[in-house]
């Protein structure tokens, strides 16, 4: 769906703050309040905006490590690819999985409090899941960027 200029500029202030008030984000958008709230409302409606939450500091929870580790299924039968999925979503320590084209099947990103915990989600769990066949670990360094907002151009 295509935004207008109003409509990128309502975006823009909720990806700063979700929950700045309508009146605020109104002055930011040069609207009165009541067509902000009505183009908020269409866009939740439309799918455009699908949430909102807060966004927590991982270290700050005792999670220090974060990681990607790369796995590959021994077969690629719809059993196979369900029965891993599922274990992926019952996974806490998981916050994102991706299906990636390439050398490996899945791209999975773990936190956790140290690497003795990694190689407990790694060896314990991800690695006993019936199907996996490979499974390599990149451990973060350092993070350079990282954004949550979507770009508007």
């Amino acid at each position: 769906m295509p935004l207008d200029e109003f409509d990128r500029k309502i975006v823009q202030s909720l990806q700063i703050d979700a929950r700045m008030p309508v009146a605020q984000v109104a002055e930011r958008t040069a609207l009165s309040a009541t067509p902000v709230s009505r183009r908020i409302k269409r866009l939740e409606d439309d799918g455009v905006i699908v949430g909102y939450q807060p966004i927590l500091d991982a270290r700050k929870l005792g999670f220090e490590l974060d990681a990607y580790v790369l796995i590959n299924l021994d077969a690629h039968s719809d059993d196979n690819i369900s029965r891993f999925e599922q274990a992926i979503q019952d996974n806490s320590y998981v916050i994102a999985c991706h299906a990636v084209t390439g050398d490996m099947d899945y791209l999975v990103h773990v936190i956790a409090r140290d690497v003795e915990h990694l190689s407990q989600i790694t060896l314990k769990s991800l690695l006993r899941i019936p199907g996996v066949r490979d499974v390599k670990s990149i451990i973060v360094l350092e993070t350079i960027k990282e954004m949550r907002a979507m770009p508007l151009d």
